[in-house]
């Protein structure tokens, strides 16, 4: 599972120095992100999140931990447009 769960990131060319996997909408406690923290400063790494969990960090910790996102970009945006008018 959690292979699973960081391949797009490694696909997209970002180095894992570790992975510490959580459920989807996790209520991050203190003692979670300070462990996060910790263990990117242990490899010498940046801890980071997904956009729409970083909204979630409290407030102290949103400059300790980077956001990094993954994004959808069509090589022919007439084909999307042709399938959503096809099922929409």
């Amino acid at each position: 599972m959690e292979r699973v769960q960081f391949a797009t990131l490694a696909e997209a060319g970002v180095i894992l120095a570790a992975t510490l996997p959580f459920p989807d909408h996790h209520p991050f406690s203190r003692r979670d992100l300070d462990r996060i923290i910790a263990e990117a400063k242990r490899h010498d790494a940046v801890a980071l999140t997904t956009p729409k969990d970083a909204v979630r960090l409290p407030v102290a910790y949103r400059g300790r931990v980077g956001v990094v996102g993954v994004s959808l970009a069509w090589d022919d945006p007439a084909s999307l447009e042709a399938l959503v008018a096809r099922y929409g």
